[in-house]
């Protein structure tokens, strides 16, 4: 009985270590030790009694249950999320002991029965399946930077789906092999068994991989759909443009064909008028990407008709950055937005700046987007990147998810974006490793 608390203890902990690595919350049972404490006792007692009150058939699928709802209901996850977690949990366990077992049959020459009957295997096997358990939560909990796009990208569906199906398929090799066939089998059957979970994990994987390279292919034509929207936007600015020149051109070919005595000084006035005000709405930017290039001439247009400098110094190109297009417009394009936002709010309207700036700092790849604002507090600068956080009200419709999106896909991607702000100047420092 005690050996069993023990076990499911340590089962409850590598649950939620699991949940910490996939929801980027590594210290989730540290700071979080009265829940924490819950979850691993309502767990034990779970397991303990459908242990004793529930047949082997039904066991399994209750403590699965049961531990999805607690893991919601403590954790304050969704459903969904929760079943996401659960199931890389329950493959984490599954395999690990699929693997000792398959060790112990092929090395100590015993079948499944013995492992699980005999002291001294039974022994062996819990020993090595707990330690192989606690060694890849480690590295899930260490590596988690590979799992904090779950939430945001789009290839949380399909990473969510590998998931499910993983632990469908572990579950149903589970109970096929403890509940529905006779476990008395031999190493043939041991084997079969085994096989038939390699062949799936296999198949689930290339699957997988087919999946990504259809996001991938998608994710192109999103871009491509974004830079023609852009183009036709600077399109519609030049023929404004060529418009309002034409209009021009007309007033002083009239004034040429009016011949009156001072019809030249009439023409010099109207030129100089026209030349203080007349200026161009695109400006080309060479950034090294043509989709960074044509985002910066929409922002810049936007930026002029809302009398803001946009100024755009780019001292490292671009295309030095190995990131996928849709995921660097993004987060230089949130940035851009919230410095609109803050200068909207200025209480003046004169000396409004935006600056973007890109170098090369040893090996690290910089973006520096500054604004001349006001000052964030510093009670607000810790939450800006936080989740729903915003400093707007709802009827102006943020729902606070721009800075924190930015956020995760910069470290999704291996960098690192920290803002400083004082009086008149605020600028986010987005770093990327070459």
């Amino acid at each position: 009985m005690t050996r069993e608390i023990i076990l499911d203890i340590v089962e409850a902990l590598l649950l939620l270590g699991v949940f910490s690595s996939l929801t980027n919350q590594k210290k989730y049972i540290v700071t979080n030790k009265l829940k924490s404490g819950l979850f691993c006792i309502l767990y034990v007692c779970a397991t303990c009694l459908s242990t004793f009150y529930v047949n082997n058939l039904y066991h399994t699928l209750t403590n699965i249950v049961v531990s999805i709802l607690l893991l919601k209901l403590i954790t304050k996850t969704s459903l969904y999320l929760s079943t996401i977690i659960f199931s890389l949990f329950f493959t984490i366990i599954f395999t690990t002991e699929t693997f000792v077992q398959f060790i112990e049959i092929f090395l100590l020459k015993v079948n499944l029965n013995e492992i699980l009957s005999v002291n001294k295997y039974l022994f062996i096997f819990i020993i090595l399946g707990k330690f192989l358990q606690i060694v890849i939560v480690i590295l899930l909990l260490k590596f988690d930077v590979y799992f904090k796009s779950i939430l945001i990208n789009e290839e949380k569906s399909l990473f969510s789906e590998f998931l499910i199906q993983i632990g469908i398929f572990n579950l149903f090799i589970y109970i096929l092999i403890f509940s529905v066939l006779d476990i008395k089998s031999n190493k043939t059957y041991n084997m079969l068994i085994y096989g038939i979970l390699l062949v799936f994990s296999i198949i689930a994987v290339i699957y997988l991989k087919e999946r990504e390279k259809m996001i991938n292919i998608n994710s192109k034509y999103k871009i491509q759909k974004y830079q023609i929207s852009n183009m036709e936007e600077i399109m519609s600015i030049i023929r404004q443009e060529k418009h309002d020149y034409a209009n021009h051109i007309n007033v002083i070919q009239a004034l040429c064909c009016l011949n009156k005595p001072n019809a030249v000084e009439k023409i010099k006035e109207y030129v100089s008028k026209i030349s203080d005000t007349i200026h161009t709405s695109f400006t080309y930017l060479n950034t090294g990407n043509d989709y960074i290039d044509g985002l910066l001439s929409i922002k810049n247009n936007y930026a002029m008709k809302n009398k803001i400098n946009f100024n755009v110094i780019i001292d490292e190109s671009f295309n030095f950055l190995k990131i996928r297009e849709d995921e660097l417009i993004s987060i230089i394009s949130n940035i851009i937005d919230n410095a609109f936002e803050v200068l909207k709010l200025k209480s003046y309207t004169e000396n409004k700046e935006i600056s973007i700036t890109t170098y090369l700092q040893n090996t690290t790849f910089c973006i520096e987007i500054e604004n001349n604002g006001e000052r964030i507090p510093e009670e607000i600068k810790n939450k800006i990147f936080e989740k729903g956080f915003s400093t707007k009200t709802k009827q102006e419709g943020d729902n606070g998810f721009g800075l924190y999106i930015t956020k995760q896909l910069v470290e999704h991607n291996n960098g690192n974006i920290s803002v400083e702000s004082v009086s008149g100047k605020t600028k986010f420092l987005v770093e990327f490793k070459m």
